[in-house]
């Protein structure tokens, strides 16, 4: 076997790794902060070491095709992790119980409104 193709394993048994422990990390986590920690970072790893193994296996022009979608990943995943932490400290009512400094209870703090949204564009 050639230096690629152990890339390619290592790089996709790495991946694999990664993805199981952010499979784990969501079961025993104790509350969501800490579960969308655990998928926010062993999961962006996993995806790119997985999506960089498919893309050194099937060529060059495959490899940066790959390259984009793990930069595209890597500019999406911790907007979409803000969204969802936003939205579970909005909905949970215990949050005094998890949190031990909160910035958004400042009472400055508050989101913009839709309107407030379409007027600034």
């Amino acid at each position: 076997m050639s230096v690629q193709e152990w890339l390619i394993i290592g790089l996709a048994t790495g991946g694999t790794i990664f993805m199981l422990i952010s499979a784990v990390g969501i079961v025993r986590m104790p509350g969501v902060y800490a579960r969308m920690h655990a998928v926010g970072k062993a999961a962006t790893l996993g995806v790119s070491m997985l999506l960089l193994s498919a893309g050194l296996f099937f060529g060059t022009y495959e490899a940066w095709r790959m390259v984009a979608l793990i930069i595209l990943f890597f500019v999406t995943a911790p907007v979409a992790t803000t969204a969802m932490g936003r939205a579970a400290y909005r909905c949970d009512p215990r949050r005094d119980y998890q949190l031990k400094i909160d910035d958004m209870s400042n009472p400055r703090y508050r989101p913009l409104t839709v309107s407030e949204i379409s007027r600034m564009e």
